[in-house]
């Protein structure tokens, strides 16, 4: 028993040891973790260094911009889109099934972006919307594996700017560009001639010779909006000379601005009315319907109801109401796509004594209305407005008829107005892809 008791109390020390060493090996695995960090040396589970290609940044949560540690900043850019042009997938589907079901687009790739930083003293750059990683249909960390992968087989430093979200900074709008001209080029002043932007959504037609049609034209309106000659994949990678057929696009500011345009039409339409009356609008938000009802209240004193001012359709008709009771005229400034919306105010004329409505039908369609979102938006601090939203106007929008009770139906044409040069050169971009 004594024996026993010896053998326990032994074991016990021992355990004792065992249990302090490891604490004390946990406690320098730990210190050697934080000393890692400190040094900015990452390593693997089993204590392996990790060779990293660069670094990543995301300067705000609509960009995200992974920069290698050997690049080297230059005059000449060669700018490409990713999906379609340096790469397509191994599976042969559309869409990648993972982070790792890619290739490259050619065999000529990697050779050619060798040949441009190597031979051609060209910066490469890669300018890519990719919006999945916001709605987290893509995971972000396996993406940056991805693109980490697809600069180590290139063997080239390429610096990469990625949009997440679908504003300034998704293609064919120029905020990656921006931020790359002011922060991504160490202050070296870019010679947009020399340099090149090249991409797939080119807007090319479905032939014979080519199975589907693209899938939009972003990246050739990209490279028109910030001043670099555009070719296509077919055109850089594989000396194709022809120019596909493409376009038209969705919306071009140039055509537009270039067309005299009366504001009113009929262009000797009465306004305002030398009676009471109620004006509703029908337009996309967007459309300039807004602009025009506070040009009414401000040169002809009527009482602009809005719902976004006011929270619900029951209290616009109240507003009207009130105005029409204290001798006012209304212009109901919503977006009143259906007759269900307008005849709430054809009903109210008629309680307050017959009082004539008229409707003010903005002609601006959905395209246009989507450039003017995304103007204010970039430029004027204007708020955005989702493309669900003004599809959803699209799809209730039943056109105005006399039939409902309108006096008249006046069409209302978008005139923009500019405050300088350099407001209009900004609104002839394209924003519609």
């Amino acid at each position: 028993e004594m024996k026993r008791a010896a053998n326990g109390r032994s074991n016990e020390a021992k355990r004792g040891k065992s249990e302090e060493f490891e604490e004390d090996e946990f406690t320098e695995k730990k210190e050697k973790m934080k000393m890692t960090v400190k040094n900015g040396k990452k390593k693997d589970m089993f204590g392996r260094p990790i060779v990293t290609v660069g670094r990543w940044e995301q300067p705000n949560e609509e960009l995200l911009i992974f920069t290698p540690h050997d690049l080297e900043h230059r005059t000449r850019i060669a700018a490409f889109d990713m999906d379609g042009t340096l790469i397509t997938t191994k599976s042969g589907k559309v869409f990648p099934v993972d982070t790792t079901d890619w290739k490259f687009w050619s065999d000529r790739v990697p050779p050619k972006l060798r040949d441009l930083h190597e031979k051609e003293e060209t910066k490469v750059v890669i300018f890519t919307n990719q919006k999945g990683l916001m709605t987290k249909k893509v995971d972000k960390g396996a993406f940056k594996q991805k693109i980490e992968a697809i600069v180590r087989s290139a063997k080239v430093p390429v610096q990469v700017y990625i949009s997440i979200g679908d504003a300034r900074y998704r293609k064919p709008l120029t905020g990656m560009w921006e931020h790359f001209v002011k922060e991504g080029n160490g202050e070296v002043e870019i010679d947009l001639e020399s340099s090149v932007f090249v991409g797939d959504a080119a807007g090319r037609h479905k032939t014979t010779d080519r199975a589907r049609k693209d899938h939009s034209c972003a990246d050739r309106l990209f490279a028109r909006n910030v001043g670099l000659p555009f070719q296509t994949p077919e055109q850089f990678f594989m000396g194709q000379k022809a120019e596909e057929a493409w376009g038209p696009v969705p919306f071009c500011p140039h055509e537009y601005v270039s067309v005299e345009r009366s504001l009113l039409e009929p262009k000797d339409t009465p306004l305002p009315l030398p009676s009471q009356e109620i004006i509703v609008m029908v337009g996309f938000p967007g459309s300039g319907k807004s602009s025009f009802a506070r040009r009414l209240e401000e040169e002809h004193g009527y009482v602009a109801v809005n719902r976004d001012t006011l929270g619900t359709w029951q209290k616009c008709v109240a507003e009207a109401k009130s105005a029409l009771r204290a001798g006012k005229s209304v212009v109901v400034d919503n977006t009143n796509p259906d007759k269900e919306s307008r005849r709430r105010y054809i009903i109210l004329a008629e309680e307050m004594g017959k009082v004539p409505v008229r409707c003010f039908n903005m002609t601006t369609t959905m395209h246009h209305a989507t450039h003017n979102v995304k103007y204010r938006l970039l430029y004027k601090g204007g708020l955005g407005i989702s493309s669900m939203v003004l599809r959803m106007h699209a799809s209730k929008l039943e056109p105005p008829s006399l039939s409902e009770g309108f006096k008249s139906i006046v069409n209302v044409n978008f005139i923009p107005e500019f405050e300088s040069e350099d407001d209009k050169k900004k609104y002839f971009q394209y924003f519609v892809e």
